[in-house]
């Protein structure tokens, strides 16, 4: 499963354009009300909205031999969110990932994650890390478990590790969704929870032409996988 588009809302989308853009050196493509990010083999769509309560969060993939580099490229530019010291996370069980986070504009808590199945690729000679792909989406549901159940059921995605009544990742190492309840805390963070702004994501899966309302604000649409 690959994530192909993530759609948001901000408040401030001429601020959000400048970090994507200044800070993070990504492409960005802007009009007056709407603005597109380019995050290797996805793209971020961002529209002018208002404010919602909670924030989102949202990992670019990269790739395990850089993740050192991006860790020092990273805490030149932004501040670093920290958990008992540590900057640095590594992922539990079959994760098999690295993770570095930070907050991007009105609090998006991003993270760039090195998983050892993207091992084999190869780096450019890009001055910024390469960014692949975004790499998973975090969505707030009240049903946990049965949202689950229904992208499983309705799209044929495989569940992830690491589910709880909580949480729960959906996909597999190319791209996941990762269901939370809404009062749950984004992790590493000590105070912040799940957006309740509208979200629309863009897959790539074997079911294709379908969407699934998760709720009023949040669809997931598929398009026919090529792997």
């Amino acid at each position: 499963m690959k994530i192909l588009n993530v759609a948001l809302t901000v408040h401030d989308l001429a601020g959000a354009v400048r970090f994507y853009r200044d800070v993070l050196g990504m492409p960005v493509d802007q009009d007056t009300d709407h603005a597109v990010v380019s995050a290797g083999s996805s793209r971020l769509s961002l529209t002018q909205g208002d404010a919602f309560n909670g924030v989102h969060h949202l990992a670019f993939g990269i790739l395990p031999s850089e993740f050192e580099r991006a860790h020092a490229w990273l805490g030149a530019r932004v501040p670093l969110l920290a958990k008992n010291g540590q900057e640095t996370f590594a992922g539990s069980g079959g994760w098999d990932s690295r993770s570095v986070y930070f907050l991007g504009p009105e609090d998006i808590i991003l993270e760039f994650i090195a998983r050892d199945a993207d091992a084999n690729l190869e780096t450019g000679d890009q001055e910024n890390p390469l960014i692949l792909s975004i790499s998973e989406i975090g969505i707030a549901v009240a049903d946990v478990p049965s949202a689950a159940e229904r992208l499983s059921t309705e799209l044929g995605l495989p569940q992830f590790f690491d589910h709880d009544e909580t949480f729960a990742p959906v996909g597999n190492h190319d791209g996941l969704l990762i269901l939370v309840r809404p009062d749950r805390l984004w992790f590493p963070t000590d105070s912040l929870r799940a957006a309740s702004g509208r979200l629309a994501v863009g897959i790539e899966s074997a079911i294709e032409n379908t969407q699934l309302d998760l709720t009023p604000a949040i669809s997931i649409t598929t398009v026919q996988g090529t792997h």
